[in-house]
């Protein structure tokens, strides 16, 4: 009574090629699109606008620091104290009771807008144990005569 199963073994399915091939057809697709269309758009002229906007804003942003840098030393100049020191530096302007003094220097000298500069130093790049080694054989001495 015991009635047994019989299974149909049949062969495993293949897989359907046509999605591979879709897949494929699609890939394809994609790649001639990206070369046609970077063909035919001026990519690299984008990309070198982008970079001219920056710098034309970062100019701009300079501009800006420095016009507002001119309208204070414009408003400045609505001060007496700031009129004062101009007349005073450029016109010779003095109070009523002060005495002026005008330098007068010899034809050919100019007048020394700065202190002289001091020579500078020569930097010795040695090391610390190559200045030692050299002091304790002796190699740094320098003759006086």
């Amino acid at each position: 009574m015991t009635d047994t199963l019989e299974r149909d073994v049949a062969a495993p399915k293949r897989p359907k090629r046509r999605g591979r091939w879709r897949s494929m057809l699609f890939f394809t697709l994609l790649v001639s699109l990206a070369l046609v269309a970077s063909g035919v758009l001026p990519v690299q002229q984008f990309l070198e606008r982008e970079t001219q906007v920056d710098a034309a804003q970062a100019e701009l942003d300079t501009l800006l620091a420095e016009n507002a840098d001119l309208a204070g030393q414009a408003e400045a100049l609505l001060t007496d104290e700031e009129i004062e020191r101009i007349a005073r530096e450029q016109y010779g302007y003095v109070q009523p009771g002060e005495v002026g003094y005008v330098v007068i220097t010899p034809e050919g000298e100019a007048i020394p807008s700065s202190p002289p500069q001091a020579e500078p130093v020569e930097r010795d790049d040695r090391s610390m144990l190559q200045r030692l080694w050299d002091f304790i054989t002796g190699r740094d001495a320098t003759s006086d005569g």
